[in-house]
């Protein structure tokens, strides 16, 4: 719109930034699970590998090294898993915590986008106001002007 300009545009431009930004950060955070996500699925993959080596170890002949070492492998990758569910457990209070404050972030801009929706009203209407003053102003002098010629 020609000739208008909403005073708090430029805190309304730094709020919508503030919103992108914490869109942003929920990504990044849920990325960062997806890819824990993948290496507790490698851990149990390679829990599950052990055991079918050891299974095809044992019908070819397996040593006992090899058997007492197997328990201690198993555990440690499960002791990798217990710490990388608490880190996911971590990133997913997090994500809330980050969705609590975007809900509020997007109340913000919301309320800023509704308070210049009015104000872009209230300068259409005052444009109209002012058109129709000077189209009636325009009118009278014409009248007046058709009087005199008479």
């Amino acid at each position: 719109m020609k000739g208008y300009k909403f005073k708090l545009d430029a805190v309304l431009k730094i709020r919508k930034l503030k919103e992108e930004r914490c869109k942003m950060e929920i990504g990044q955070i849920q990325v960062q699970i997806n890819k824990l996500n993948a290496d507790i699925q490698r851990h149990k993959d390679g829990i599950k590998q052990s055991y079918d080596s050891h299974e095809e170890g044992l019908s070819n002949g397996l040593n006992g090294q090899e058997l007492r070492f197997h328990p201690y492998f198993v555990s440690g990758k499960n002791a990798d898993i217990q710490k990388i569910q608490a880190e996911i457990n971590d990133l997913k209070v997090d994500v809330q915590e980050k969705f609590d404050e975007l809900k509020y972030l997007r109340a913000d801009v919301k309320v800023m986008d509704k308070m210049k929706e009015k104000d872009q009203t209230k300068y259409k209407k005052h444009l109209q106001k002012k058109q129709f003053e000077e189209i009636e102003e325009q009118v009278q002098n014409w009248n007046a002007q058709q009087k005199q010629g008479l």
